[in-house]
């Protein structure tokens, strides 16, 4: 018994050590990764819904299968120039913590397994760093590793505080009469 399972152990192990699978794709000429645990599919060819008065980390909603899925600038949350979104630019969808989010991006360019020993640390006060679990040294160049969760948080927390901005912005008398308890 132990035999077997000293040998599932190493498997484990050998598994781990292959790497995991990234999704690997381009925008504004940067390349970036996300694992493919978190991005569920890639989308072309949509036309997004914009919200009034919405923040530019968010460029307005899809309709995916039935749910509403908020299309999210990468751009504005890395900090690199914006572009406007086109129908000709791809969308992954990411996952995480329960919430989906689409990410627009240039194109995708590839699916590979990167190590967790390859992906290295960027140094304190990267602009990227604290979106990103590190970068890939690909043989095209290097390539931002983002973590998911981090990045949909920020994206949550970019939208939100602007909209409780415009909010606090607006006339009383917009949401006097609306009353959030239930008599």
């Amino acid at each position: 018994m132990s035999e077997e399972f000293n040998l599932a152990d190493r498997l484990k192990a050998r598994l781990a050590n292959l790497g995991q699978d990234y999704c690997i794709f381009t925008r504004s000429e940067r390349e970036f990764a996300a694992s493919v645990t978190a991005a569920r599919e890639v989308l072309t060819g949509e036309v997004a819904t914009p919200i009034p008065q919405a923040p530019a980390a968010l460029v307005g909603v899809l309709n995916l299968r039935g749910e509403v899925l908020p299309l999210v600038q990468l751009d504005s949350l890395l900090g690199i120039p914006t572009r406007p979104y086109t129908p000709g630019d791809q969308i992954v969808v990411l996952s995480a913590n329960d919430v989906d989010i689409g990410l627009v991006v240039d194109r995708v360019r590839d699916v590979r397994a990167i190590a967790p020993t390859d992906i290295t640390a960027y140094p304190d006060g990267s602009p990227t760093a604290h979106l990103c679990r590190g970068y890939w040294s690909s043989p095209t160049g290097l390539v931002s590793v983002l973590d998911p969760t981090k990045l949909i948080d920020a994206a949550v927390r970019a939208v939100s505080t602007r909209f409780q901005q415009r909010l606090s912005e607006s006339p009383a008398s917009t949401f006097s009469s609306v009353s959030l308890r239930h008599e």
